[in-house]
């Protein structure tokens, strides 16, 4: 062997025994600004990069109270699918955080959550990444190395109050489209529907169903909380379908399902009755009413 070859051997041997670092995936905080005013308010987003596919992470943001407060947390056009623990605020100074993505995702700047902060007090804040785990997309869950990337911001004097206004979510949920579905071995084999709605802005807070069959009155129908899928309850798919997409700014977006089953004329006569009995109450109540006026 060549004293060459031995000499590159050589300088190569280290680089064999050295974990390989270069393909760890990297968690990282993204702020578009390093420095801001006391009132201002600014985003930073949680993004995660891997060369080998993911399907789960969870974690912490944690950062100062004293010098920021959470005005909102965003998860609309998150690279997370189900969200176990949505990211959300607790106590000392935390965002807790936890979701899969069945299928998995990889490649660079996949974006998982933000958060708009308002600077409440002067100094330098460290928002930083703790306790973060992903797995990977293997079918046996097994650990990604995570290398973390955190961010200081400079708080100084001042106020600002454009950059609130500008951060502002005003825009509704995307369009989407409820699908009827029915598996006998689901919800004892009764039809249930599944939706799910888009917001690249703030993300969806929730949902809300009702279901009426009569139109007119529509109105005493009450808006249900619910999550997909959902069971109907009225099984005989007579009923329009109507589901409210919440984002976490409370802007809105409604989606309308028509009956699958049309009612027959015969099915009206109930509440041709019903109106019929109101309108005549009103028309006696009216009468007494107009009596009592007279001399």
């Amino acid at each position: 062997m060549s004293t060459k070859i031995k000499i590159i051997l050589l300088l190569l041997l280290p680089t064999l025994f050295t974990p390989s670092f270069v393909f760890a995936a990297e968690i990282r905080i993204d702020s578009y600004k390093a420095e801001v005013k006391i009132g201002e308010q600014f985003v930073v987003a949680v993004i995660v990069h891997s060369e080998k596919q993911l399907n789960a992470i969870e974690g912490r943001l944690v950062f100062p109270e004293d010098l920021l407060s959470v005005r909102e947390i965003r998860d609309g056009n998150s690279v997370i699918n189900f969200w176990i623990k949505k990211p959300q605020s607790e106590s000392l100074g935390g965002i807790v955080f936890s979701g899969i993505t069945p299928g998995g995702f990889s490649d660079p700047n996949n974006f998982v959550f933000a958060v708009v902060f308002e600077a409440k007090g002067e100094g330098a804040a460290a928002v930083t990444l703790q306790e973060t785990t992903a797995l990977r997309n293997d079918g046996a869950g097994t650990k990604e190395p995570l290398s973390v990337h955190n961010v200081n911001i400079v708080i100084n004097p001042g106020d600002s109050n454009a950059r609130k206004e500008s951060l502002s979510d005003t825009a509704p949920p995307e369009d989407f489209t409820p699908i009827i579905a029915r598996d006998q071995n689901i919800f004892d084999d009764k039809y249930f529907f599944v939706f799910a709605a888009q917001d690249k802005g703030s993300g969806i807070d929730h949902y809300e169903v009702k279901e009426f069959r009569f139109a007119l009155i529509s109105f005493l129908s009450q808006w249900v909380r619910a999550e997909s899928p959902y069971v109907l309850k009225d099984q005989e798919l007579k009923s329009r379908i109507v589901v409210k997409a919440i984002d976490n700014s409370g802007n809105e977006r409604i989606a309308t399902i028509a009956p699958r089953y049309p009612l027959s004329w015969y099915d009206h006569i109930p509440i041709i009755g019903i109106l019929i009995v109101m309108l005549i109450s009103c028309v006696v109540v009216f009468k007494k009413i107009w009596r009592r006026r007279l001399p």
